[in-house]
């Protein structure tokens, strides 16, 4: 027997900002939550799933419009002839507060209820479903010692909404220790909410799928569901299955000291070219980091446009497989620093100063404090906290470039 584990689609969720990019596929992009609903549904299909679980977040908020709720069940009625069930929990984003639209579930589709948690019995799989809904978008405290205890002899799921112990970028919701949940009994936790896949523990088993697509460059590599196959009343296998018809990626690209403008694009073509054929037939959505201490940061400092330029000309060639989100060129001169540093006079004092700032933890908290109305508005596009030390890193750059280098 096989179940698939979901979580985090986020059906419509709106790219915001992403119009104002310069040659962007933004209906690719934009269509790409329901394409990745197809594929989940697809992946069901083909491994003639049992059931699927859904924990938490399918979709992104109130809708626009109904039609968002249609594609939903039109998708799961997929599902009904082959006589796969669906069971779901809502999350922060899709609580019962936040999408006050409402639907008629087929009878094959079951949602958790709010109100408390309760128990769904497979007796022809002996399986045991435990789960429990959002009623509000914040739940501060754990939900764990809500859920009933296990049935003895099945195998008992548990479908959950959480951030577990706490993750990066993500709002900690439900909060929970990893001990909490392996100790409840259960032999398989089914949760939600942090969009990067991940093991937490193994027998008994507690996993994130991750989401089943990426939305920005902070949701980068594979993303997709789980595939768990059970025999004879134990889990025996997890296996991450992607779905993504968008892969974000960022290509890091460290130039050496010799290299100069042309290197610095041959290599970028060449990690187009890997990114495309890792990417198996998806549009890959990439960002461009280009760092070093090289020889070609002379005309990347004099002329920051052409290369910039240059490189998405190159990224031409890939049209139709690749786009090119952002380019960012932190690359510095070639020069010894640590001399610098260390040497007479007015750069090496200079140099000496940017270095007790990069420090100074009274300073980055007054960038942050200056920048956070910003960081607000750009939301997801920018990531979790602002890069101080990469600000100032930049800063030297520049000023060794202008002072120094030839």
């Amino acid at each position: 027997m096989k179940f698939v584990h979901a979580a985090d689609l986020h059906i419509d969720s709106p790219l915001k900002g992403l119009s104002a990019y310069e040659g962007a596929p933004v209906e690719r992009v934009r269509g790409a939550t329901r394409r990745a609903l197809s594929n989940l549904v697809q992946l069901c299909l083909d491994e003639r799933a049992a059931f699927l679980v859904l924990a938490g977040d399918v979709f992104d908020g109130e809708w626009k419009d109904f039609n968002t709720g249609l594609f939903f069940l039109r998708e799961l009625n997929r599902l009904r002839d082959l006589g796969t069930r669906v069971y779901l929990v809502r999350g922060n984003h899709d609580a019962a507060s936040e999408v006050t639209r409402s639907l008629t579930w087929p009878d094959h589709v079951h949602v958790f209820s709010d109100d408390r948690a309760e128990t769904i019995v497979l007796e022809d799989y002996g399986v045991a479903l435990h789960g429990l809904s959002y009623a509000r978008r914040e739940i501060k405290e754990s939900l764990v010692p809500q859920y009933p205890a296990a049935i003895e002899g099945a195998l008992n799921v548990g479908v959950l909404h959480t951030s577990a112990d706490g993750r990066p970028l993500h709002h900690n919701y439900a909060p929970c220790r990893v001990e909490e949940l392996t100790h409840k009994g259960y032999d398989y936790w089914a949760l939600g909410h942090v969009h990067a896949h991940e093991v937490l523990h193994r027998a008994p088993w507690v996993v994130f799928p991750g989401n089943t697509q990426g939305r920005h460059i902070r949701e980068t590599g594979p993303k997709g569901a789980v595939v768990v196959s059970v025999e004879a009343g134990a889990v025996t296998e997890v296996r991450h299955a992607p779905l993504d018809v968008v892969r974000w990626c960022e290509l890091q690209l460290t130039l050496a000291e010799n290299d100069g403008a042309d290197e610095l694009y041959d290599k970028a073509r060449l990690a187009f070219a890997r990114a495309r054929d890792e990417a198996d037939g998806r549009l890959v959505a990439a960002r461009l980091v280009v760092d070093g201490a090289t020889r070609a940061h002379a005309e990347v400092a004099s002329a920051r446009e052409r290369v910039i330029n240059e490189l998405r000309g190159r990224a031409l060639d890939f049209a139709g497989e690749l786009w090119l989100e952002k380019i960012e060129l932190r690359t510095r001169p070639a020069v010894a620093l640590d001399e610098l540093r260390s040497s007479e006079g007015f750069v090496g004092e200079l140099l000496r100063a940017v270095g007790e700032a990069r420090r100074d933890p009274t300073l980055a908290a007054e960038l942050r404090a200056e920048l956070a109305p910003l960081m607000e508005k750009l939301g997801e596009e920018l990531s979790g906290d602002l890069d101080v030390a990469r600000l100032i890193d930049e800063v030297e750059a520049h000023l060794v470039s202008a002072l120094v280098a030839p």
